[in-house]
């Protein structure tokens, strides 16, 4: 598997995130409770954890222009 197949599986799967509701209420979900743990590991490693979350933000901010532009292709 290439590289550029992992990137449009990426794309797809944030997708189908993006459309589905209750998807979209448990990925806020775990986002919260990623962003708690990143606060605790951010004592033991400052870069790392300012470095995931983000792209855990960057994450969720490409979520609604996604959804956007997904709606509009499809309906």
């Amino acid at each position: 598997m290439t590289l550029a197949w992992a990137v449009i599986a990426v794309i797809v799967l944030s997708g189908f995130f993006a459309v589905s509701k209750l998807l979209r209420r448990l990925v806020w979900a775990f986002a919260l409770a990623f962003g708690a743990l990143l606060f605790v590991h951010f004592q033991a490693n400052p870069a790392e954890a300012a470095t995931a979350g983000a792209a855990l933000g960057g994450g969720l901010l490409m979520a609604s222009p996604l959804r956007a532009l997904l709606f509009r292709w499809f309906l």
